[in-house]
């Protein structure tokens, strides 16, 4: 497709999977495309992203988020802050881009822990031994 945010759509619907793959590949080769660019709607095409990956199944974001980390690695630290300030403001959000993208633990094992405990917590419910929310 000539507008890069049906292809991400498109791949997102049908392969959730290799998103992080078939990003790394655009990053590699146009960055500016998603720091810059603008979509045929005229919006940029990090919202685009971002709303796929807000929208994907937990499952399906913790088996792409290795490959999503590696896509996004592509970028220079200064433009993994432009983005993180960008969502910030998506989102009405005020606060850091920078201590956003400086974590003292390893984001996969803090994704590893989530999933831990929303399972245990599944299995709590099921036997009737959950929390009263």
């Amino acid at each position: 497709a000539d507008d890069p945010a049906t292809a991400v759509q498109t791949l997102a619907d049908t392969a959730a999977g290799a998103l992080g793959d078939w990003l790394a590949g655009l990053f590699a080769l146009a960055r500016e495309e998603v720091t810059a660019g603008a979509t045929a709607e005229g919006k940029p095409l990090i919202d685009v992203l971002d709303g796929i990956v807000s929208t994907m199944a937990e499952d399906d974001f913790l088996t792409g988020l290795p490959a999503l980390r590696q896509a996004f690695a592509f970028f220079p630290p200064r433009e993994r802050e432009r983005i993180a300030e960008h969502l910030l403001q998506r989102r009405g959000k005020h606060g850091s881009a920078r201590s956003l993208l400086r974590t003292t633990a390893d984001p996969l094992l803090l994704a590893r822990a989530r999933a831990l405990e929303e399972n245990v917590a599944r299995l709590l419910d099921r036997h009737g031994l959950g929390a009263v929310r």
